[in-house]
């Protein structure tokens, strides 16, 4: 299993390297997402294994896991932007360079790979994948959600004048949550990406985050990790935005103590 997994770092490497005439900013956004990359398998890995699903279950874990942003490349260097709303769907992407390179081709499993990839993204998973697809696509977005948050909670404790703001799309700092915003957190739903208008908006869209949560494992490194409290200090500290952090704590809290997740 080692040996597959070690072959297809290699493939996923040698693309990385594949680009070489980068500007000093898509090189730092390039180095960004390679790292967030094998981030995100690492805790693929971690949720495996917390759910015992077998070392086989776990490969295809580790390789959705490192593949499932690889179309970002292909997207920062023609676009040189993290927003797929003015550029293209990086998922959609991904599916394509992966079956363009033919990286995968003689993995069994690629169909559940390509569906996981091309619906870790999306702001619900379609009805109708099989059983697997949509195991794997959970947990794919359990595990993508989590190690963006880590990044993102980085960035908004590092000095202002410091930070990569394409993480945050380039929008306007905002002073008040939007309305379709605030009526979505409020509802207990993920927030939709197209209702974003500030970076206040992106905030509480991250903390939106915790609806959409699938396995407990995930829920308790969410917690332990503290990626919310963080988020939450960096907001105006107003009634409203402990209205905000109150929901999806006590949301947290509950879905934790809750035995039959």
């Amino acid at each position: 299993m080692e040996s597959r997994m070690k072959l297809a770092r290699l493939s996923f490497d040698k693309y990385y390297h594949s680009f070489t005439e980068l500007s000093i900013e898509q090189k730092v956004n390039f180095d960004l997402k390679y790292k967030h990359s094998y981030r995100v398998a690492d805790v693929c890995g971690q949720l495996a294994d917390a759910l015992g699903i077998g070392s086989e279950r776990r490969f295809i874990a580790l390789i959705i896991g490192l593949f499932h942003d690889i179309g970002r490349f292909k997207q920062l260097f023609e676009f040189n932007t993290f927003n797929d709303a003015v550029s293209v769907d990086h998922a959609r992407y991904s599916v394509e360079v992966l079956q363009e390179n033919k990286f995968l081709d003689d993995l069994n499993e690629m169909d559940i790979v390509l569906d996981a990839i091309r619906y870790h993204n999306k702001l619900k998973v379609p009805i109708g994948l099989s059983s697997e697809s949509l195991f794997f696509a959970k947990l794919i977005r359990d595990a993508d959600k989590l190690d963006i948050l880590k990044v993102i909670t980085d960035h908004y404790t590092t000095p202002e004048k410091e930070r990569n703001q394409a993480l945050t799309w380039e929008m306007p700092q905002g002073e008040e949550v939007s309305s379709k915003v605030l009526a979505q957190i409020l509802a207990h739903e993920q927030i939709a990406k197209e209702n974003l208008r500030n970076q206040l908006d992106i905030k509480v869209m991250q903390l939106s985050w915790v609806f959409d949560l699938n396995f407990k494992p995930s829920l308790k490194i969410l917690k332990e990790k503290g990626y919310m409290d963080i988020i939450y200090q960096t907001m105006p500290q107003n009634e409203l935005s402990y209205r905000i952090y109150h929901e999806v704590t006590a949301y947290l809290e509950r879905l934790i103590s809750n035995r039959s997740i």
